[in-house]
Parts: C-alpha cells; sequence; structure tokens
C-alpha cells in the first residue's frame, strides 16, 4: 500500500546550540554587531528575529562546541512519523524533553537535529 504523500517546510524556528564559555560574546555579536531586533530573554534563551524566523541561542553547559537545531513543519505529524521510519529516520526525542507537544525530534545524516512540529 502506497503511503499518503507528506509535505514538509522550513518551521518558524532555528536555535544555536552555543557551549558556556562563547555564550556571553555570541549573544553580544547578535545583539551588538549584527544589530537583529531583539525579542528578548525567553525561556532561558535570547531570542533575535532572523528573517521570518527565531534565532534562539542557548547556552550549552556541556558544549564543546556549537550546533544548529532546525525546526520543520508538516500538516499531520503522525503521517510525517510514519513516512520518516519507512524511510530509515529514527526519532530523536532523547535530545531535548517537550512535553505536551505533538511534535518530536529527528537528525539528518550528518546529524544536524530537526524539531518537526505541526504547521
Amino acid at each position: 500500500m502506497e503511503m499518503p504523500k507528506v509535505d514538509f517546510k522550513g518551521g518558524n524556528n532555528i536555535a544555536l546550540k552555543i557551549p558556556k564559555f562563547k555564550y556571553n560574546e555570541t549573544v553580544n555579536f547578535y545583539k551588538e554587531v549584527i544589530k537583529l531586533p531583539y525579542l528578548g530573554f525567553i525561556s532561558e534563551s535570547h531570542a533575535f528575529q532572523f528573517g521570518d524566523a527565531t534565532l534562539w541561542l542557548d547556552c550549552m553547559d556541556n558544549y564543546s562546541q556549537q550546533d544548529v537545531w532546525l525546526e520543520i513543519q508538516t500538516d499531520n505529524v503522525k503521517l510525517a512519523a510514519e513516512y520518516l521510519h519507512e524511510n530509515h529516520i529514527n526519532r530523536r526525542d532523547e535530545v531535548e524533553v517537550h512535553e505536551n507537544s505533538e511534535g518530536y525530534w529527528i537528525s539528518d545524516p550528518c546529524g544536524t537535529i530537526l524539531r518537526v512540529n505541526p504547521r
């Protein structure tokens, strides 16, 4: 039986996971040097307007280098999960807990973390 078509699109969020020793310098870069519109300190992260997306700067105590996390959206997260599973893309929900959420985490083949959220 053929699976129904699943569509994905880029989401509204990009997260930079930044090592603690570079965090303040990086926040200053986006805030004072690049001067992106600052949205505030929200949920323990500095948030900036990044075009149509929000750029989240997250301080990570246990990271030695930065990491980029992306959001993708789909109309049916359950159907998308089946599609991804059939294409050998494993869930990565261990990376961060989002309780009471339909979304979930995956990664691309090179390890970039993506949040799959409902559109």
